[in-house]
């Protein structure tokens, strides 16, 4: 694998632990709470901006868009216990495909499809609340599972640790712990926060609204078209 010393690094801390689970609980939790949780925020943040945009009324603000945060964080937890079940499984086959870049594509459509919606969504009316929230939930998963796709260097040591147990039952409990400590982040609040201030501002410049939408929608499927052609 690419940066293999480097995943190597990061597996001999778990031996500063008692055990590999409490070592990749914590490992999930330290990195949740700055380098892994922050490389989200270009993709969620454009999402949360437009939601917001197009909500009205009570649909926009902090709370709708910490609730979708979770949404997108529960989605990211059960993406690595999933992967670390296939780690565990199939060992060093999946392990290959994920150095080698072949789902980045996947997970790209997935965002493109998700930008492409935000982007030309219309504007809705009191009735079609629930439909939207359900887009927005739906929409928030798959982000969810479309960023996992793109394993950080923590990961991909959970991962391999994984791959040589031989166990999918163990590799889904090292992802789940993993997943676990980096749903400790502060990507609620931030997620919250983006969610408050697009409301603000559609309230004071309500015209260009729209356009601020669109612009969102535009950034997402941008970066899933860089996957793509990565």
């Amino acid at each position: 694998m690419r940066n293999l010393p480097a995943i190597e690094q990061q597996l001999s801390m778990l031996g500063w632990f008692s055990s590999d689970d409490a070592g990749i609980l914590a490992m999930g939790l330290f990195y949740g709470l700055t380098l892994c949780s922050f490389s989200c925020l270009p993709m969620l943040a454009p999402y949360l901006f437009a939601n917001a945009q197009r909500a009205s009324g009570r649909g926009g603000g902090f709370m709708p868009a910490f609730h979708l945060t979770a949404m997108f964080i529960t989605a990211r937890v059960v993406t690595y216990a999933a992967l670390g079940a296939l780690s565990g499984g199939f060992g060093e086959v999946l392990l290959k495909q994920l150095d080698g870049g072949i789902v980045l594509p996947l997970a790209g459509v997935i965002i493109v499809a998700i930008g492409a919606a935000v982007a030309f969504a219309r504007k809705g009316t009191c009735s079609h609340g629930r439909r939207r929230a359900g887009r927005g939930m739906l929409h928030m998963l798959g982000l969810g599972v479309a960023t996992s796709l793109m394993p950080c260097l923590p990961l991909s040591a959970v991962l391999m640790l994984a791959a040589t147990r031989g166990s999918a039952a163990q590799g889904a409990l090292y992802g789940l712990l993993f997943g676990i400590g980096a749903a400790g982040s502060p990507l609620y609040y931030i997620g919250g926060a983006t969610g408050w201030l697009a409301t603000r501002i559609r309230q004071e410049i309500p015209r260009h609204a729209p356009h601020l939408q669109r612009l969102s929608g535009l950034i997402l499927a941008l970066f899933g078209l860089r996957l793509i052609l990565s």
